[in-house]
C-alpha cells in the first residue's frame, strides 16, 4: 500500500471545509435548562397578577402556618402559608419581580458605566487610564458589606438603594475587563488603518473596539445577575434591603427563620426559588462562556 493510500483514511476523517461545528449535547442541555429556569422566573415576574392564586399581602390568621396541599389533604394552599396566613406561592411569584428588577437594573447600570470607562481608559491610556484603574482598585478593595451598611444607614433601606449599592460596587469589574480587551484591539492593523483614514475616535470605539468586548461583557453580566439576586436576598434577610411589606424572597426567608423546625415549607420554597433562578442564570452564563471562548470551541 502506498503512502498516499495510507493517508486517505486520515484525510477522509477530517471535517469537510465549511461544515459547521455543532455544540456538544451537554452544552445544549446546559443552555436549555438555563433558559427554562430563567424563562420561568421572567414569566412569574411579568404575569404575576395572572399566575398568583391570591393576594400576596392578604393575611388570614386562622390559616397561619398551614402545610402544603399534599401534606394536608383538602388544604386550598398549594405550598402552604406563612406565620400570618399569607399564601406562600403568591408571595414567591410576586417576589420574582423584586429579584429580577434588582439583578437586571443593577447590572445594566454598572455594566454600561464600567464598559464606557474601560473603553476610554484602554483606548486613550495616559492619565485617563491611571485615574480610572486606581479608582477601580480602590473600589475593589473596599468591603462590600461595609459599603452597603454605610449607604443604607445614611439613605435608608429600599429597592432603589439596593440597586445603587450594587451598581456602585460592581462597575470596576466591567471597567477592568473592557480595558484589557481594548488594550489588545487598539493596536490591531484595522484600527490603525481607520485612524489613518481620519475616522473619529468615537466611531472607532463604537464600531470596532466595543464589539470585541461584547462577548466577555455578556458573560460577566449574566453571571452578575445571579450574584446580585443572591446579594439582594442576603441584604434583605439582614434587614438592609427592600421594605418588609414588599414580597421578596429574602424577606420571606427572614420572616420564616423562627419557624424552620415547625413549618419547614415557610423557608424551603423561597429558598428553592432563589436557588433555581440563580442556577438558571449561571447555566446561561456558563454556556455563553463556553460559546465565546476560542479555546473551548470545537
Amino acid at each position: 500500500m502506498t503512502r498516499a493510500a495510507e493517508a486517505r483514511p486520515a484525510l477522509s476523517a477530517l471535517p469537510a471545509p465549511g461544515r459547521r461545528r455543532t455544540a456538544p449535547p451537554g452544552l445544549r442541555l446546559t443552555l436549555a435548562l438555563g433558559l427554562v429556569l430563567v424563562g420561568a422566573s421572567f414569566a412569574a415576574a411579568v404575569a404575576a397578577p395572572l399566575l398568583a392564586p391570591r393576594d400576596p399581602e392578604a393575611a388570614d390568621l386562622r390559616a397561619r402556618l398551614t402545610p402544603p396541599a399534599w401534606a394536608r389533604p383538602g388544604s386550598p394552599y398549594l405550598v402552604g402559608t406563612d406565620a400570618i396566613g399569607r399564601d406562600i406561592l403568591s408571595r414567591i411569584i410576586y417576589g420574582a419581580r423584586v429579584s429580577l428588577e434588582v439583578g437586571l437594573v443593577s447590572v445594566a447600570v454598572s455594566g454600561v458605566s464600567g464598559t464606557a470607562l474601560g473603553l476610554v481608559a484602554g483606548y486613550y491610556g495616559g492619565w485617563w487610564d491611571e485615574v480610572a484603574m486606581r479608582l477601580a482598585d480602590l473600589q475593589l478593595s473596599f468591603p462590600f458589606i461595609l459599603f452597603a451598611i454605610v449607604v443604607i444607614a445614611v439613605l435608608g433601606p429600599g429597592l432603589s438603594r439596593i440597586i445603587l449599592v450594587l451598581a456602585v460596587t460592581q462597575w470596576a469589574s466591567y471597567a477592568r475587563l473592557v480595558r484589557s480587551e481594548t488594550l489588545v484591539v487598539r493596536e490591531a492593523d484595522y484600527i490603525q488603518a481607520a485612524r489613518a483614514l481620519g475616522v473619529s475616535d468615537g466611531r472607532i470605539l463604537w464600531r470596532h473596539v466595543l464589539p470585541n468586548a461584547v462577548s466577555a461583557v455578556s458573560v460577566l453580566a449574566t453571571l452578575s445577575v445571579a450574584n446580585n439576586i443572591l446579594l439582594e436576598a442576603a441584604l434583605t434577610f439582614l434587614g438592609l434591603g427592600v421594605d418588609p411589606s414588599v414580597p421578596s424572597w429574602g424577606g420571606m426567608l427572614a420572616d420564616s427563620r423562627n419557624y424552620i423546625q415547625t413549618a419547614w415549607w415557610d423557608s424551603t420554597f423561597p429558598g428553592l426559588a432563589i436557588m433555581l433562578t440563580v442556577m438558571g442564570f449561571n447555566l446561561v452564563g456558563d454556556w455563553l462562556r463556553d460559546r465565546f471562548s476560542p479555546r473551548l470551541q470545537g
